[in-house]
């Protein structure tokens, strides 16, 4: 069994594991996001946040940087879509019986190439230096936010966008997996794990290494 690709957390703060690469459609893939002691993730009233669209300035995550889990080079850069600015529960609803996003999706992974901005929003591909095999692709950046350019080279830790709630989006978050290849449609998914993080177990802060968390654990990086 090959072992996992060793990454840097890409986010810094405390952030929640909303999915942890076990569900269908994530393999491998987590999705981070910013909910406060209640696990909400606004500073808005619970049925302000899940029945009406909330001004993502009052969302924890929008707007917190996004870093390079690993030196290597821009591949993809993508800036420019808009927002999604309906409520958690209408959004939901919208991706749970959205036939047309579904026959999208599907024509996508048969044709094995095409224009993802629907479903991911703004994202970044950086191909790893240490092995060019390695991708990381990394979604729904906040629009105006990244900072790179494809063919340019970034060191691991260095900031290259925002997170927002652009694409298919219930709420601002960061999307991350590693891949095999350039193209998200049809690159197989990598193992990973991040070099070092918290995790809050049993009331306290602990420190974990060379591993990757759950879903719905509570994370932050490291002090710098």
């Amino acid at each position: 069994m090959t072992a996992p690709i060793i990454i840097e957390f890409p986010l810094s703060g405390e952030w929640l594991v909303g999915a942890d690469g076990t569900e269908a459609g994530h393999e491998r893939a987590l999705d981070l996001i910013q909910v406060d002691h209640k696990f909400k993730a606004t500073r808005r009233p619970l049925w302000r946040e899940l029945f009406q669209a909330v001004p993502l300035g009052d969302y924890y995550a929008f707007g917190q940087p996004i870093f390079s889990p690993f030196a290597g080079r821009v591949v993809t850069a993508v800036d420019g879509c808009p927002e999604a600015a309906n409520s958690y529960l209408r959004t939901l609803v919208e991706m749970l019986f959205s036939k047309q996003g579904d026959a999208e999706l599907q024509q996508l992974m048969d044709a094995g190439h095409g224009d993802i901005r629907a479903f991911a929003g703004n994202h970044i591909i950086l191909q790893s230096s240490a092995d060019p095999a390695v991708h990381a692709f990394l979604a729904h950046a906040r629009t105006g936010s990244v900072c790179v350019e494809v063919g340019q080279e970034v060191a691991a830790l260095q900031t290259i966008a925002a997170v927002g709630n652009s694409g298919q989006s219930m709420t601002p978050h960061l999307h991350f997996h590693l891949m095999a290849g350039a193209n998200p449609v049809n690159a197989v998914t990598l193992e990973c794990c991040f070099r070092a993080y918290e995790l809050f177990s049993a009331g306290q802060w602990q420190r974990c290494e060379t591993s990757l968390p759950r879903r719905r654990q509570r994370i932050r990086a490291l002090a710098a």
